[in-house]
């Protein structure tokens, strides 16, 4: 089984709006139209049998129906991660309805969202999530198309997981894009999940080669970031990697997906 952790949909309304103004600001190609049924398609052709799925809010207003959409997007082969804000009211009780729902974890993008990771405010998000057992996925290190400060540095993420040990963290983009450095520093022999998503094409080898083999290889997540890679061309790249064994590949391609989410 191949999951892909990591990729995004959006309303076919506002697909093309969204992806032109990301294309505008990052130079970032993208690889299907940003809809559920152009990943479905896309999935088909690679080869992957579950991709998560999620969106960003970013104001408290959004986050209920964002979710609703998302949970109608549930199907075969497709698993929502949850969008929260940290000012939405009543948290405990909305993140318990959500796990109840169906929701496999939360994402979050703190630089379109507006705080630190660390903060003390998003406190009551995390333990929330911990109490529940409900995976946190952070969007780590540069985000190309928005300006410094980044919001999730490796080091931050590092005290965010020692202040809530028993909350599952995943750092996208192998800890941080354009991070990697503090990567190997902060994060690289912990607990958390690493996913391989957008970045994985970009990272020179030796330094790919040196993060498989300082990491637990049952904390890293195959993602692509679809639509703004091609699953297809992630996948094979992947399958290609001469420094893994079978027995690892398969580890990262799914089953270290389907065992963190009980698929």
């Amino acid at each position: 089984m191949v999951i892909d952790f990591h990729t995004h949909i959006f309303p076919r309304h506002k697909g093309s709006a969204i992806l032109s103004d990301l294309s505008n600001r990052s130079d970032i190609s993208h690889y299907t139209n940003g809809s559920l049924e152009s990943l479905l398609q896309s999935m088909k052709q690679a080869g992957i049998e579950i991709s998560l799925v999620s969106r960003i809010t970013t104001h408290p207003k959004q986050v209920i129906s964002v979710n609703q959409w998302l949970h109608k997007c549930i199907r075969e082969g497709i698993r929502p991660m949850a969008a929260i804000h940290p000012d939405i009211p009543d948290l405990d009780a909305y993140m318990g309805t959500l796990k109840d729902l169906g929701f496999k974890g939360i994402k979050f993008h703190p630089d379109y969202q507006g705080f630190y990771v660390d903060d003390r405010k998003m406190y009551p998000v995390y333990e929330a999530a911990q109490a529940l057992q409900l995976p946190v996925l952070f969007h780590a290190g540069l985000d190309r198309g928005l300006p410094p400060p980044v919001h999730a540095t490796p080091r931050r993420l590092l005290i965010v997981h020692q202040q809530f040990p028993d909350l599952t963290m995943i750092a996208a983009h192998m800890g941080g894009e354009d991070n990697y450095d503090d990567t190997k520093t902060y994060l690289l022999g912990t607990d958390v999940y690493l996913d391989t998503a957008f970045v994985l094409r970009i990272m020179e080898k030796d330094a790919l080669a040196h993060f498989f083999s300082k990491h637990p290889i049952e904390r890293f997540l195959f993602g692509t970031d679809s639509p703004f890679t091609d699953q297809s061309t992630e996948l094979n790249y992947f399958l290609d990697l001469p420094f893994l064994t079978q027995d690892a590949k398969d580890k990262i391609l799914g089953q270290n997906a389907a065992d963190l989410l009980n698929l």
